[in-house]
C-alpha cells in the first residue's frame, strides 16, 4: 500500500483512481447508515454507478479539459484540489440528505476556492484523507453484511405450528393502523382522551384485549416478530439496531405465518400505504402487492410512494384470480408516533387528532369488509404505542419511567372471531408475538400449539459507550422492569 502511493504520489494525476476514492467514501457512508434499506443486487448495482461513475466520469472530462485547455493546464493542481472537495461534497450531500444543499456547496466552493491558491500542491493529500475517512463506515459496512448473512437461529419454531391442519379457513382481514395505544393508555394522564373507538369495537363484534402490548417498540422488530410467532431480541447480533437485520425481507417476503397460513390454501395479500417496508425489495413471498418495487426510488426517504389503502385494499377483494381463502395484511399510516417536532403538549394534541382520523378510516373499513365478506376474522392490531410523553428520541431507549414505558409498548388489539373462537383459546394472548400463533390453533382447533406460546416480555435497546445492548422493559407478568 506504501509503494502504491509513493509511486502514485510521483505520477501524474490518475482521472480514474481519484474517481474512485471520491465517490467510495460517500458509497460507503450511505451503505453503513442504510444497510438494511437498500441491500439488494438492484441497489447494489445502481450505487456502484451512481457514486463511482460520477467522479469518474468528472474527473475524466477534467483530464481531457487539460490535455487540449492549453491555458488551464497551469492551474491545474489549483482546479483539482477544488474538484476534489466539491465533488466529494456534492455526493455526501446526496448520500446524507437525499438533496442536493446548493448554499452549503456554494459556501464550500467559495472556502475551497480560497484555499486553493495556497494548498493546491497538497491536492493528493486531499485523496488520503478521504480514503482514511472512508475506514470507519467501510468496517461498518463489513459489519452489517455479516450480521444480515448470519443464519437467523432465533426463528427457529419450536413445533410444527407451520404444518397446522385448518379446520374452518375463514378470510382473514389483519388491519395495522401504526402506533395506536390501547384504551387504558389512551385514557391515562399522558393521553387524557375518552376514545369511543373502543366502545364501537365492542359493539360490532370485535373482542378488545385490554392492557395489550407490542413486544417492541416500533413496526420492523414489532411486526418481524409477530410475523416470525417468535422473540428474536434484535437479531441477536453484534450491534443490535431498530432497523434489525432482514425484519423486512421477513415482513413482506417469507415468514412462518405466511408460510403457515400458504400451506393451508390461503393467497396473501400485502398491502401498505408506503415504501417502508419493501425498500430493499424483499423476495416476493405474499401473492398481491398494491405497491410494485419498481414505484420505490433507489434513494428512498420512507414517503416518495403514498397508496391510498382503502382503495387498494377495495380492489384487492375484487380481484378474481386466487381461489380459496384469503389473508389482508393491511397498514396504515396512522395514528403514528409522534415526530419530537413541539412540545410534549403540542405533540399529543396533534397525535389525537390524528386518533379521530384514523377512527373514522377504520369504522369504513371494519363496515366494507364486514359488508362484503361477513363470516371473515378481522384483527386491528397496532404495531407499538404513540410514544406521547416521550421529549425526545434517545429518551425512548434510556427512560424507566413506567407511563412513558407503557406509552411506548401499550397496543389496540381487537378481533372479530366471528363465531370461530371456542374454549378460551385465547385467553393467554397478551402481546404482538403469539396472535398468530393463537389464531392458527384457533382454526386448526387443536390447543397443543399453544403449549409454545413465546414469552410476553417487551424489549428495548440501551445506549451504551460505543453500541446499545439489549434489555428486557416489561416482564411476562406486564410488570415493568425497573433497572
Amino acid at each position: 500500500m506504501i509503494n502504491f502511493f509513493e509511486k502514485y504520489f510521483k505520477e501524474n494525476f490518475n482521472p480514474l483512481l481519484t474517481g474512485l476514492i471520491c465517490g467510495f467514501y460517500p458509497l460507503v457512508f450511505y451503505f453503513s447508515n442504510n444497510f438494511s434499506a437498500i441491500n439488494s443486487w438492484e441497489h447494489l448495482g445502481f450505487f456502484l454507478l451512481f457514486f463511482l461513475g460520477i467522479p469518474i466520469v468528472v474527473f475524466t472530462v477534467a483530464s481531457l479539459v487539460f490535455k487540449y485547455a492549453e491555458p488551464l493546464s497551469k492551474y491545474k493542481p489549483h482546479i483539482l484540489f477544488v474538484l476534489i472537495i466539491m465533488t466529494v461534497a456534492t455526493l455526501m450531500s446526496q448520500a446524507m440528505y437525499l438533496t442536493i444543499k446548493k448554499k452549503m456547496l456554494l459556501g464550500l466552493l467559495i472556502v475551497s476556492v480560497l484555499a486553493a491558491w495556497k494548498l493546491h500542491a497538497h491536492f493528493k493529500k486531499l485523496l488520503v484523507i478521504i480514503l482514511l475517512m472512508s475506514i470507519l463506515p467501510t468496517v461498518n459496512c463489513a459489519i452489517k453484511i455479516v450480521e444480515h448473512e448470519r443464519k437467523m437461529d432465533w426463528a427457529q419454531l419450536s413445533d410444527a405450528i407451520e404444518n397446522a391442519k385448518f379446520k374452518t379457513t375463514p378470510n382473514i382481514y389483519m388491519i395495522q393502523p401504526d402506533g395506536y395505544v390501547g384504551k387504558d393508555m389512551m385514557e391515562s394522564d399522558l393521553y387524557h382522551f375518552n376514545n369511543p373507538f373502543y366502545g364501537w369495537l365492542e359493539n360490532n363484534g370485535f373482542k378488545v384485549y385490554n392492557d395489550f402490548r407490542s413486544n417492541y417498540p416500533a413496526s420492523l422488530t414489532s411486526n418481524s416478530s409477530m410475523f416470525s410467532m417468535k422473540q428474536h431480541r434484535f437479531g441477536k447480533v453484534l450491534f443490535p439496531s431498530i432497523d434489525m437485520p432482514n425484519s423486512r425481507d421477513i415482513i413482506a417476503g417469507n415468514n412462518a405465518a405466511i408460510t403457515t397460513l400458504r400451506n393451508n390454501g390461503y393467497s396473501n395479500f400485502f398491502i401498505v400505504q408506503d415504501e417502508y417496508f419493501q425498500q430493499n425489495r424483499p423476495k416476493p413471498s405474499y401473492d398481491y402487492y398494491n405497491l410494485n418495487p419498481d414505484e420505490i426510488p433507489y434513494f428512498s426517504n420512507d414517503n416518495n410512494v403514498k397508496k391510498v389503502v382503502f382503495d387498494d385494499l377495495k380492489a384487492a377483494m375484487d380481484t378474481v384470480k386466487m381461489e380459496g381463502p384469503r389473508f389482508y395484511f393491511v397498514e396504515k399510516l396512522l395514528p403514528h408516533h409522534i415526530h419530537f417536532a413541539a412540545s410534549k403538549e403540542e405533540e399529543r394534541d396533534t397525535y389525537i387528532e390524528k386518533i379521530k382520523e384514523v377512527n373514522g378510516w377504520l369504522e369504513n373499513t371494519v363496515n366494507y369488509i364486514s359488508e362484503k365478506d361477513p363470516s371473515a376474522i378481522i384483527i386491528i392490531l397496532a404495531d407499538h404505542g404513540g410514544w406521547v410523553g416521550l421529549g425526545s428520541y434517545p429518551e425512548m431507549f434510556s427512560t424507566n419511567d413506567p407511563q412513558q414505558i407503557h406509552s411506548i409498548y401499550t397496543t389496540l388489539a381487537a378481533i372479530k372471531w366471528n363465531g370461530n373462537l371456542k374454549g378460551g383459546m385465547d385467553a393467554e394472548l397478551k402481546s404482538n408475538v403469539n396472535v398468530f400463533r393463537v389464531l392458527f390453533s384457533v382454526l386448526s382447533e387443536n390447543p397443543e400449539y399453544l403449549k409454545y406460546l413465546e414469552d410476553d416480555s417487551s424489549y428495548n435497546l440501551q445506549n451504551g459507550t460505543f453500541s446499545k445492548s439489549v434489555r428486557a422493559v416489561i416482564d411476562e407478568s406486564g410488570e415493568v422492569i425497573s433497572n
